[in-house]
This record gives C-alpha cells, sequence and structure tokens, in this order.
C-alpha cells in the first residue's frame, strides 16, 4: 500500500507541476521568438522578432529585429522602414542596406566563393560533434581514474561509505531529489515549447542539420535505431529481459523495471494529451500517429535502458557503471536522433522525452533501492 501511495503522489505532482505551466501560459503570449529559415524568406513591417538566421537563401527584412541577423550563402536586404538592432553577419553572400540609416552594430560581409560556406559551418559542427563523442567518455574515464587515486578523494569515498552504512535511505532521498529536479526541467521546457513557442528556431535548425546529410542509406540506419525504442526489436529484448530476470528470480529489479517500463509509457500517453502538440507536417519516413509531445521513443527506451544499466552496473567498480552508463546514454541518444530525423518528433520533443523519463526514471530507482532496503531489514 505505500508503494502505491507513493506512485500516486507522484503521479499527482506531476499533473500538478503540467497545470501550473498551462495556467501561466497566458502571460507569455506576447514575447518574442526567434527564426530560422533555409529558404526565401521576408520579415513583414508589422513583425518583430528577436534574431534571424538563414541558410543557402535570401532574406528581405522590413519589420524589427532585435539581436542581430546571420545570413550563410545568401544575401539580406534591409528596406526603408526597417529596424535592425546587434551584430549582421554575412557569409558567403551580401548586405544590401536600402534603409539609409546606418546600423547601430559593426557588420561582417563575407562574400560569396568557390566554396560553400553551409557545408563548412555544419562539417566543422559535425566534426565537433563526433569528437565529443569519442572525447567525452576517455576524459571521464582518466578524470574519475585520475581523482579517485587522490587522498582526498579516498576519504571522500570511506566517509560516503560510512554515511551510507549508518544512513542508507540517503540514496533514496538523493534519487528523489533528482527526480524532483528533471521534473522541474520537464516544466521549464514544457514552458517555453508549448506556450511560449521559443523553441522554434532550435527544431527549425536542428531539423535541417541532420536532415543535411539525409541519404537513402542513411534512412535505412535510422529505421533500424528507432525500432530499438519501440517496435519489434525492442519487444524481443524486452521479453528476453523479463525472461531472465524471472528465471533467474530476481522479483524485486523484475517489479522495478516493469514499473519503469509500464508506467513511463503510461505517464508518456498522459502528457501527450495534456499538452496536444501535433507532429512536424514537413516529411514523414515512417508512419506516426498520436501527438509528438515529449517523445515516447525518447522517454521509454531512457526507461528501459537506463533501469537495465542501473541494475547489472549498481554493484561494480565506478569504471563498468561509467561504460554502462555512456554506452546506454550513446544509444539512448541515437534513438532520439532518429525520430527527428525520420521526420516524426521535433527536437524539443526528444529533450522533453528525456527530460520526463529520467523524473520517472530517477523515481523507479529510489523505489528499487527503498524495496531492498526494506528487504535487508527483514
Amino acid at each position: 500500500m505505500k508503494t502505491k501511495g507513493l506512485v500516486l503522489i507522484v503521479l499527482f505532482v506531476i499533473l500538478l507541476a503540467v497545470q501550473v505551466v498551462k495556467a501561466a501560459s497566458n502571460d507569455m503570449a506576447n514575447e518574442q521568438s526567434s527564426v530560422f529559415s533555409h529558404e526565401d524568406i521576408s520579415i513583414e513591417s508589422s513583425q518583430q522578432i528577436e534574431r534571424l538566421l538563414v541558410s543557402s537563401a535570401n532574406a528581405v527584412v522590413a519589420g524589427t529585429i532585435t539581436d542581430g541577423i546571420l545570413v550563410i550563402d545568401g544575401t539580406v536586404t534591409i528596406l526603408p522602414g526597417a529596424t535592425v538592432d546587434g551584430k549582421v553577419i554575412v557569409l558567403g553572400g551580401q548586405l544590401r542596406n536600402e534603409s539609409g540609416v546606418a546600423l547601430e552594430y559593426d557588420t561582417w560581409v563575407v562574400p560569396p566563393g568557390n566554396v560553400s560556406y553551409t557545408r563548412i559551418v555544419l562539417g566543422g559542427l559535425m566534426v565537433l560533434f563526433i569528437i565529443t563523442l569519442v572525447m567525452a567518455p576517455c576524459v571521464l574515464w582518466l578524470g574519475f581514474g585520475f581523482l579517485g587515486k587522490l587522498p582526498a578523494a579516498i576519504r571522500v569515498k570511506g566517509r560516503l561509505q560510512e554515511f551510507r552504512r549508518r544512513w542508507p535511505a540517503f540514496y533514496i532521498v538523493f534519487s528523489l531529489a533528482v527526480s524532483a529536479s528533471m521534473l522541474l526541467g520537464f516544466s521549464l521546457l514544457a514552458w517555453q515549447t508549448v506556450f511560449r513557442h521559443a523553441t522554434g528556431i532550435f527544431d527549425n535548425a536542428f531539423i535541417w542539420v541532420i536532415r543535411y546529410f539525409a541519404s537513402p542509406g542513411l534512412d535505412r540506419i535510422m529505421v533500424t535505431i528507432t525500432n530499438l525504442g519501440f517496435g519489434f526489436s525492442f519487444g524481443v529484448i524486452v521479453l528476453a529481459t523479463v525472461i531472465i530476470l524471472a528465471v533467474f528470480r530476481h522479483w524485486v529489479e523484475l517489479k522495478g523495471l516493469l514499473i519503469c517500463l509500464l508506467g513511463g509509457a503510461i505517464l508518456n500517453e498522459i502528457l501527450k494529451h495534456l499538452f496536444e502538440r501535433s507532429r512536424p507536417e514537413a516529411f514523414h519516413i515512417v508512419a506516426a500517429s498520436g501527438f509528438s509531445f515529449p517523445s515516447g521513443h525518447a522517454m521509454v527506451s531512457l526507461c528501459f535502458y537506463g533501469m537495465i544499466t542501473f541494475l547489472i552496473v549498481r554493484k561494480r567498480s565506478w569504471r563498468w557503471r561509467m561504460i554502462g552508463a555512456v554506452v546506454a546514454a550513446l544509444l539512448v541518444l541515437a534513438i532520439g536522433v532518429s525520430r527527428i530525423y525520420l521526420g516524426v518528433h521535433y527536437p524539443s520533443d526528444v529533450v522533453a522525452g528525456y527530460t520526463a523519463g529520467f523524473t520517472w526514471l530517477s523515481f523507479t530507482i529510489a523505489l528499487v533501492m527503498w524495496w531492498e532496503h526494506e528487504r535487508e531489514k527483514c
């Protein structure tokens, strides 16, 4: 009964936070937004936006821009009556200031050349992303290995172990605190995405970056990856995991996994119907139904693979814990990216799915640790 009551309390808090965010949305209707486009665009005289980003296209500005313009491989034309504050940067194009008014900030214009600045920028971003994925685990590995040998770190580790022995509920409280912080993060993201519409530039730019490298071969790879988050492949993995836990009679772990997986799926459906955000309409490589926010693939895959990783590495050394966390994070990240690539989710949907999924995962981990603590007391 205590477990059911705790689950109901957490669900109530989540739904209450959602309602608070929805109630506060009315005050944000007049906020400025930013615009990203990879097609020719015109900012009308009645429009006022924060910043304008354009790639491989031209822009005509007759309205107000308060925080600058960036145009790559295109021309920007500022018409009479327009107001532009902030820097104006043009890479591989031209700036035509027909307003007759000197711009307040310096401009930076690189004329067109024999190369595509769009490819240079995107290539640099992809190289940076790949280097980060490769180097981050290595840096963490070396960093934890170095810090773990320091006398101060050894003393702190000993004190934490003693603290855990004397107050075993500490880690349960810590997991609940992480869950509460992620719930706050989800609420803020929902505010920015659904109500303020402040993530449009992030969504559009990220989709464009990912789809810029699209190909039939990459389409097949992304479909395979997305099936690891929901579909036949995912079902086989879940069934095999449940059978293994049942055969070895790990009933607490099995109960925690099922609550994390099924509860995450149910919570995702509740959140989708609360926010009712439509899916992207530009293209769909795979079929998808229902609402878009938050991403079910991102949320459920993080719950499942996160719980599996916790159950496998929790009693192992920190090196195995880090390896498990990195592998699980890369897999869940790949599933989220596949949903964006396939055109069925906005990037903000995926980030929201991760945030909501981590909220539920942290709560379920705390629940499993509490059950184990109660079992040890018996």
